[in-house]
C-alpha cells in the first residue's frame, strides 16, 4: 500500500472541539478554530508533513473571550490576514507580522522566519454571537462578511437584515460569497428558520437586496447548517450546495443571464434551474467545493467525508469516501481498485 496516500493525524493540542478548519490560498497552511478560545496555524514542510511552531504567539494564540466559531483566510495580495468570529459577538482581523523588520509585512512565511500574529481590527457591531466570517473574493477588494445570531449579515462597508427565526439564538447560521468576477457582489445566506436566500448588491441603489429564495431546510427539523457557492470557472450556471438540520443535502443550479443585466434590480440576472437532493445516508453538517467547482465534499454524523461529482446528465453521485478513522481509511484503500 502506498504510504503517501495515508492521512496524517495532527495532534492539535486544542482542549475543546474544533469548530472550523481552513486552508490558505496556496493550500500550504491550515488554521483551526476551537471551543477552547484559541486558533492554531499549521504549515506544510518540505517533507509533506504538517507542523506547528511551539513558540507562543507564533502559531497558537487566544483569539476570543469564548469559543471561536469560524475563520477565513484573506487573499495573500493583502498580506497574511486571518479573520475569526466568536460566540463573544466579536469578529477579529489578525495579521502575521515579521519580528525585527521595518514594515513587518509578511507575503508568504519562509522556514525559520520569526513571525507573530497580531490583532489589526476588532468588529464589535453584533449584539449576539457570531456564527460565520468570510473574506470576500479578491476582485471585491478587502471586504469581510459576518453572520450573527441577531439576524444580521454585516459586510464591512454594508449590512443586510435577514428574516431569521427570532425564537432561537441561532439567527443567521452560515454564508458564502459568489466568486464570479463579472457578477455584482452576491451572497448566499442560511438561517435558523431553514431559509436559504441569495442577496445581491445593486450599484444603482447602492444597497443589498434579496434576489430570491432557494428551497430550504424546514422539515422535520428546521435550520441551515452550511452553504457553499462553487467557484466560477466560466460556466453558464452557478452551483450552490446547502445542508440542514432536516438531514438533507441539496445542490442548487442557477442559470446566468445571457442578456444585459438591469442594475436597478437584484433579481433580473439569475434564474433557478433545479435543486437536487443527494442521498447521503446520514445527517450532513458541512459542505465545501474544490477549486474548479466540479467536486463537492460533505461531512456529517457518519465520520465519513463523501465526495460528489455530476455525470453528463447533471445527476450528482458519490464517487469516493474519506474515512475519519485511520483504520477505516486503510480498509477502504485496500478494498479499492
Amino acid at each position: 500500500m502506498n504510504r503517501s496516500k495515508m492521512p496524517q493525524v495532527l495532534q492539535s493540542s486544542h482542549k475543546d472541539y474544533i469548530h472550523d478548519i481552513a486552508f490558505d490560498h496556496y493550500g500550504r497552511r491550515i488554521a483551526t478554530a476551537s471551543g477552547d478560545r484559541t486558533v492554531k496555524i499549521w504549515d506544510l514542510d518540505e517533507n509533506g508533513e504538517w507542523t506547528s511552531s511551539s513558540e507562543a504567539g507564533a502559531s497558537e494564540w487566544k483569539a476570543h473571550l469564548s469559543a471561536v466559531t469560524s475563520l477565513s483566510w484573506g487573499h495573500p495580495e493583502f498580506g497574511q490576514l486571518l479573520a475569526t468570529s466568536g460566540s463573544d459577538g466579536f469578529a477579529t482581523i489578525w495579521e502575521e507580522r515579521s519580528e525585527g523588520t521595518a514594515t513587518g509585512f509578511v507575503d508568504q512565511p519562509t522556514s525559520g522566519s520569526a513571525t507573530r500574529w497580531t490583532e489589526r481590527a476588532r468588529l464589535t457591531d453584533a449584539r449576539k454571537s457570531l456564527s460565520c466570517v468570510k473574506f470576500a473574493p479578491r476582485h471585491l477588494r478587502l471586504q469581510v462578511a459576518t453572520a450573527s445570531a441577531d439576524g444580521m449579515v454585516r459586510i464591512y462597508e454594508n449590512s443586510i437584515k435577514v428574516e431569521a427565526d427570532s425564537s432561537t439564538d441561532l439567527g443567521v447560521t452560515c454564508l458564502d460569497w459568489c466568486t464570479g468576477r463579472f457578477e455584482p457582489p452576491t451572497l448566499v445566506v442560511g438561517d435558523s428558520s431553514g431559509k436559504v436566500s441569495v442577496y445581491r448588491y445593486s450599484d444603482a441603489s447602492r444597497n443589498w437586496g434579496l434576489s430570491f429564495k432557494l428551497e430550504g431546510h424546514t422539515s422535520p427539523r428546521k435550520g441551515v447548517l452550511d452553504v457553499a457557492w462553487s467557484p466560477d470557472v466560466g460556466r453558464s450556471y452557478h452551483l450552490i450546495s446547502s445542508c440542514g438540520r432536516d438531514g438533507v443535502l441539496r445542490v442548487h443550479r442557477l442559470k446566468k443571464s445571457t442578456g444585459p443585466s438591469n442594475e436597478s434590480s437584484n433579481n433580473s440576472d439569475l434564474q433557478l434551474e433545479s435543486s437536487q437532493i443527494l442521498d447521503t445516508a446520514a445527517d450532513t453538517w458541512r459542505v465545501a467545493w474544490n477549486v474548479t467547482g466540479t467536486v463537492l465534499a460533505s461531512s456529517g454524523d457518519s465520520g465519513v467525508v463523501k465526495l460528489w461529482k455530476s455525470d453528463f446528465r447533471g445527476n450528482w453521485k458519490c464517487v469516493s469516501d474519506v474515512h475519519g478513522s485511520l483504520r477505516d481509511q486503510a480498509s477502504a484503500m485496500q478494498m479499492g481498485p
